[in-house]
């Protein structure tokens, strides 16, 4: 699995990072726990997406900003 990140901080970038085997069950939950406190990106200042294949394209969809 892979995680893809489009962090809004600085500059805009795009970082993927293949996930380790025991995020397989994470919640979303979870999710913003791993990507804030081990990646150490907010999730305030970002959109992130897990998917099964090393990505080409990431279309970002229904994203809510709060």
């Amino acid at each position: 699995m892979y995680l893809t990140i489009l962090n809004y901080d600085m500059e805009s970038a795009v970082f993927t990072y293949e996930l380790p085997a025991f995020t397989v069950k994470f919640s979303h939950e979870d999710f913003e726990e791993y990507i804030s406190q081990t990646l150490g990106y907010s999730t305030s200042n970002c959109d992130w997406q897990v998917h099964e294949e090393l990505p080409t394209i990431i279309h970002l969809h229904e994203q809510e900003w709060v």
